[in-house]
């Protein structure tokens, strides 16, 4: 199999997952719609953020794309390098391939609630960067810097999945026994505890000036940002899984 063949595979493992899941997405979007277009005057309705539900299948789709993908690359005598090249550029197909879509449902929405001043339709990234564009509702600026972060967004979502999987495709059993409840452990029980305790709440402050700054709301706001950081957490995913993969052996 040469490098074609083996995006083409990966593209077309979810030949039935992505429709079903779009299928899912309108079927929400019209219940949503429904909803709303009962409400009467002196009330409103904001519907937004629909477009998270495709960073998350995204994310799923990186969790489920290595350990069958992988034994069947082995058997057919494909190398981890050419293998894991496709599956670079599969991240970058999907995810402009449903960004694209995401703007097209959310352009759909748009117009569904167009004849209704109460009912708002809105994406992620005009909920986190409406002062930018104050005013300046028209123009192909925002659209284009809308589907760009989502590009980003949806392969730093791919990958980090994707790292993950193979995280854990490393690791012995003990290993995997151990991240699995020592990782939660510390995060839900022992950080917060010792935050409130110790620190008094600084770590999850710095925490979420940290999020905010990389999401570029303390700099204008600016989605900039939020690109530039989504393509490191990319970079830095696709290297540790790298460093995983190229070793990786075929496990029953």
């Amino acid at each position: 199999m040469n490098l074609k063949s083996v995006v083409k595979y990966q593209i077309l493992d979810g030949k039935i997952a992505i429709p079903v899941f779009y299928l899912v997405v309108l079927c929400v979007m019209a219940l949503l719609l429904v909803s709303v277009s009962e409400i009467g005057e002196g009330s409103s309705a904001s519907i937004s953020g629909l477009e998270m539900a495709s960073i998350i299948f995204l994310f799923i789709v990186g969790l489920n794309a290595f350990r069958e993908t992988f034994r069947m690359m082995m058997q057919n005598g494909v190398s981890r390098k050419t293998m894991f090249k496709g599956y670079i550029i599969t991240v970058l197909i999907l995810s402009i391939g449903m960004s694209l879509i995401n703007a097209v449902l959310l352009w759909v929405g748009k117009a569904m609630v167009a004849t209704k001043d109460n009912v708002f339709y809105r994406s992620l990234f005009e909920q986190l960067y409406e002062m930018r564009y104050a005013g300046n509702t028209g123009g192909i600026q925002p659209v284009l810097e809308e589907l760009m972060f989502m590009i980003c967004l949806s392969g730093a979502a791919m990958m980090f999945g994707y790292f993950i999987t193979t995280l854990y495709y490393r690791l012995n059993k003990a290993g995997k026994i151990a991240v699995s409840i020592s990782v939660p452990g510390i995060l839900i029980v022992g950080l917060p505890i010792f935050d409130a305790v110790v620190t008094g709440g600084m770590i999850y402050r710095a925490f979420w000036r940290f999020v905010a700054f990389a999401l570029g709301l303390l700099s204008g706001p600016n989605p900039y940002y939020a690109m530039v950081s989504s393509l490191l957490a990319v970079a830095l995913f696709a290297a540790f899984s790298w460093m995983l993969v190229r070793r990786a052996v075929i496990k029953d």
